[in-house]
């Protein structure tokens, strides 16, 4: 499984932001058709985000509930601290990112970046690595890091946002390969 986030501003009276999370199977390899896709939007433009379309099972119970939206209005809120994916002035440059475990590793968790127009998996325009979960399945080691808060350096903010999705996307049910 991999999931996909895309940053939009929904144009209305007000810009709202809106996020896209998208899950593709292991054998979907093509960003533009993903499998199944939440809608998550700041509705009052205030920071907090909420489904708006029915999420996915991710806990596992069988149904798609008010636990199943946390961790997807988590995700969201997650996702909007990158400002390299948001629309924050200038400092946007990427469209859209996918989370997805290492080929081959059944811990590493790599976020592969898109610039606009890219949506080949296998030519991403950057990938961070996140390694070494402890006993709680917290990571704790970035490669490859950027500055994704766009503050002007890749420093320990950079790092917390880049753990802290790759532990919420490894806490979902079944996501290993």
């Amino acid at each position: 499984m991999k999931l996909l986030y895309e940053f939009k501003e929904v144009f209305g009276d007000d810009d709202i932001p809106e996020v896209l999370i998208s899950r593709l199977s292991d054998e979907n390899n093509e960003l533009d058709k993903p499998d199944f896709t939440v809608r998550v939007s700041s509705l009052n433009n205030d920071g907090k985000y909420y489904v708006i379309s029915k999420p996915e099972d991710v806990d596992g119970n069988g149904k798609g509930d008010k636990n199943d939206a946390s961790y997807y209005e988590l995700a969201a809120k997650l996702v909007t601290d990158l400002v390299t994916l948001s629309d924050i002035g200038d400092k946007k440059r990427f469209s859209r990112i996918l989370i997805r475990f290492k080929p081959g590793s059944t811990t590493d968790i790599e976020i592969l970046h898109f610039k606009d127009g890219n949506n080949i998996i296998s030519a991403a325009d950057f990938i961070v690595t996140v390694t070494d979960p402890d006993r709680y399945g917290k990571y704790r080691k970035v490669k490859d890091l950027i500055d994704a808060d766009g503050d002007g350096d890749a420093d320990s903010n950079d790092r917390l946002i880049y753990r802290t999705l790759a532990t919420s996307f490894a806490s979902m049910t079944d996501p290993r390969p």
